[in-house]
């Protein structure tokens, strides 16, 4: 349980979508005795016409929607709080279950991410909350309409800037042309402009890293306006394994297996270590067509989907995890690692916890030498892998869910002192 904040606020959370950080932050900021309202575009609310329905889909079908739809479903959330806008994301849910085109899909979520957008806006005018949080992409109308009504705006930036991701990735496709089919169009200017607005415009941003924080400052937004504010995870469900009980040493990536997670440089460092008794487990859906990953077939086990209830599990049976990305936010599974007990090698722009020596590594990106060398080091020396995985886990206690929540309520309680006064 976490402790009642002192000054509960009026707050509205906004995100057409399933990702997990606005969430875990409705449920919290509602834990903590805000009055919190959650615009989205769909919300599995149980019970409900939507889960009588898809209890009557034949077994197959059922589970692929019964496994999209509860990631949009928290239990901490008050159903009766959530409002929902559900016609473009269910279009663009069904679109991918029929396979559309990437420059289709691609434009049926920004279509999605500017109706919700505008919708939400309007429905400012009606709610008057004391604060707004938005999420980068689909913020720019509803901070314009909370600026016309004094309503304290935040946007809460998931990802480095895409001004700065677009030429990480046009670079990329470049240099490994096998994998460019696996990086995300990110070419359109006018979504680029967008989201520069939409960093500038905000009255506060929250950064989940320094990485996304740098790539906000090198788009023009000042340093003061941003506040970090790393990811929680939870330690209970993460957790070591008592005994891995197995002599091959393996090398764990959770996330989508495309090049913006840096997946060519973990192949091409395992490939060239070629160690004995090693194993690379690459969980998670392989982006593009899956060319670039044939020369390395032999290498690698994939694991395309895990059943939540066994997520944890795959941690426990790791030795580390590696995740080179080129181009993120914070991602959630470092975390999840850390909490598991892993040592981490990883890039400063993967945007995590990790310190350098400390729970694992930072590596430069595109670095398959620091990257070969890091996982040498721990393969051969079984005290520093058990040393560095105690400390993951020390570090994942300090940054569990709960204290994301109340790092959250201080940062509202400064944002309506600083931006507050001023809107009155």
């Amino acid at each position: 349980m976490i402790p009642k904040t002192a000054a509960p606020r009026k707050i509205t959370v906004t995100h057409p979508g399933a990702f997990a950080v606005p969430y875990y932050m409705v449920a919290l900021m509602q834990e903590l005795g805000h009055d919190v309202g959650f615009e989205t575009g769909f919300y599995f609310k149980q019970p409900g016409f939507l889960a009588d329905l898809v209890r009557r889909l034949p077994g197959n079908l059922r589970g692929r929607f019964e496994k999209e739809l509860r990631r949009r479903f928290h239990a901490g959330i008050d159903p009766r709080r959530v409002r929902l806008h559900p016609f473009l994301e269910l279009a663009y849910l069904a679109g991918g279950r029929l396979g559309l085109p990437e420059g289709l899909s691609f434009k049926l979520i920004r279509l999605r991410d500017d109706v919700f957008d505008r919708r939400v806006a309007r429905r400012l005018r009606r709610l008057r909350p004391d604060l707004v949080v938005a999420h980068d992409s689909c913020a720019l109308h509803t901070f314009r309409s909370a600026g016309r009504l004094g309503v304290v705006s935040v946007l809460n930036q998931v990802i480095g800037h895409i001004a700065i991701g677009r030429e990480t990735l046009r670079e990329e496709a470049e240099l490994c042309p096998e994998f460019a089919d696996t990086l995300t169009r990110q070419d359109l200017d006018h979504v680029v402009e967008r989201c520069r607005l939409e960093a500038l415009e905000a009255d506060h941003i929250l950064a989940p890293s320094e990485y996304v924080r740098d790539t906000l400052v090198a788009v023009g937004v000042e340093p003061e306006r941003i506040a970090l504010l790393p990811y929680g995870v939870d330690v209970e469900r993460f957790r070591p394994s008592r005994e891995k009980g197995d002599a091959v040493f393996q090398i764990l990536f959770v996330g989508q297996i495309g090049q913006r997670k840096g997946i060519k440089y973990l192949l091409e460092a395992v490939k060239r270590l070629s160690l004995k008794d090693v194993e690379l487990v690459l969980v998670g859906g392989i982006v593009g067509s899956g060319q670039g990953l044939a020369p390395y077939r032999d290498l690698f086990h994939h694991v395309p989907n895990v059943p939540y209830h066994q997520v944890h599990s795959l941690y426990q049976r790791a030795d580390i995890f590696v995740y080179p990305s080129l181009h993120e936010g914070s991602a959630l599974a470092i975390g999840e690692a850390l909490a598991s007990g892993l040592p981490v090698i990883t890039t400063a722009n993967a945007g995590s916890v990790v310190r350098d020596g400390e729970e694992g590594y930072i590596v430069p990106i595109r670095d398959v030498e620091a990257l070969m060398d890091r996982i040498l080091t721990l393969y051969r020396d079984r005290e520093l892998l058990g040393s560095l995985g105690r400390k993951a886990r020390a570090r994942a206690e300090c940054h569990t869910w709960a204290h994301y929540g109340r790092s959250l309520d201080r940062l509202v309680q400064r944002f309506m002192a600083e931006t507050g006064a001023c809107s009155s």
